[in-house]
């Protein structure tokens, strides 16, 4: 069964970037090569536990001067599968630059649902928040930012309420979603959602498109010029939907990168976006 007047392989194609990149593998490979060479160089701390789940932990890679700017990073990998010591080569410029940055993990489905893993980051900006004098951070320059999934994950908590948790509306200055899913409905006609197991009712309760536009924080969204065409939509519809409510989101498409390599436009010095997310993170 097909979505939105594509096929069921026309929507497999549209979102499952395992099928638009063939050299997926390769991207990977370099990923996890130049996260264990960032481990091996840098000063960090790893598996700090935030909550109760197995995979509740993140790494930290603190900033050498007190007060810094600190960094939270969600992986992707469709709430699925991946681990954030593989991502972490997106740390090294920016602590270079002066950021404290935490890579964070998340218990992965089918062994949770896509809601408990938001219930999960909650916890995770929560912890950071209250012990952020033990990374070297300030709490005023606190952003957040996640790829794939976890461009789905930020946005969800870019609108939680936050002042019922904490007692402060906006614990963070700035989210930046990386090519993110806002509309989780098509995902129930692709193969990964045997897994996600999203329903109607969980795909549109875990929708960003569907909750609250965040205020009082700054966003920019980011995605792959060559991405396919839905994931170039949903960042454009989010954006769109953000702006309804005068919220003026910027869509970057980091030229010639696909859904794997946008990660190195934006996170490392010499891409095309590094310099957009260090000056709306701050």
């Amino acid at each position: 069964m097909g979505w939105g007047g594509f096929t069921e392989a026309e929507v497999e194609w549209q979102y499952n970037p395992r099928e638009t990149v063939p050299d997926f593998a390769d991207h990977f490979a370099r990923f996890v090569a130049a996260s264990n060479d960032v481990r091996a160089k840098l000063d960090h701390q790893s598996d700090v536990r935030f909550g109760p789940g197995p995979k509740e932990t993140f790494d930290v890679f603190p900033a050498t001067s007190p007060n810094a700017p600190i960094h939270v990073f969600f992986h992707g990998g469709y709430w699925r599968s991946q681990d954030k010591k593989d991502y972490t080569f997106i740390v090294r410029d920016l602590v270079a630059d002066g950021y404290t940055v935490i890579c964070a993990n998340y218990d992965l489905c089918p062994d949770v649902t896509v809601d408990e893993i938001t219930d999960q980051a909650v916890r995770c900006i929560k912890y950071v928040y209250e012990h952020i004098d033990d990374f070297n951070g300030d709490r005023d320059r606190l952003s957040i930012s996640g790829h794939s999934a976890g461009g789905q994950i930020v946005a969800r908590l870019a609108a939680h309420d936050w002042e019922s948790e904490i007692g402060d509306a906006t614990p963070f200055n700035a989210a930046v979603p990386v090519s993110g899913v806002f509309d989780l409905e098509p995902l129930r006609f692709t193969s990964m959602n045997g897994d996600i197991r999203l329903t109607e009712d969980s795909a549109a309760d875990n929708s960003p498109m569907l909750d609250a536009v965040p205020v009082g924080v700054k966003m920019m969204l980011v995605v792959g010029a060559v991405e396919t065409p839905e994931f170039v939509r949903q960042s454009q519809v989010y954006a769109a939907y953000c702006a309804k409510s005068g919220l003026i989101v910027p869509v970057h498409q980091a030229w010639g990168a696909n859904h794997f390599t946008v990660l190195e436009e934006l996170y490392l010095r010499d891409g095309a976006l590094y310099g957009n997310l260090k000056r709306i993170i701050g």
